[in-house]
């Protein structure tokens, strides 16, 4: 069975930076495993989420969701996975 999530020499820059956000990442998570990113400001927390959910393309590297490359999945993706951004949810009435 393929890993759930997989990237392999994973690097994205920014246009207009002289750094890259990811830098050869690497990762493997298996099927029902549970992760959590943890890291300073800066450390590319949120753009590997948005990698791997397709929200940033350009990519260099292998960037893959359920065995499929994320750039080649499609908007079929969205209906395979969720994730939790950083930012908080608020209910103005419960």
């Amino acid at each position: 069975m393929p890993e759930a999530i997989a990237a392999r020499g994973l690097s994205f820059t920014y246009r207009g930076s002289a750094r890259p956000a990811l830098d050869d990442v690497a990762l493997s998570v298996a099927a029902g495993e549970i992760i959590g990113l943890l890291g300073p400001s800066g450390a590319g927390k949120s753009t590997l989420q948005r990698v791997l959910t397709g929200l940033l393309t350009g990519y260099r590297g292998s960037a893959q969701v359920l065995g499929h490359e994320i750039a080649d999945w499609g908007r079929g993706v969205y209906e395979r996975i969720g994730v939790a951004f950083e930012t908080p949810v608020s209910f103005g009435r419960l």
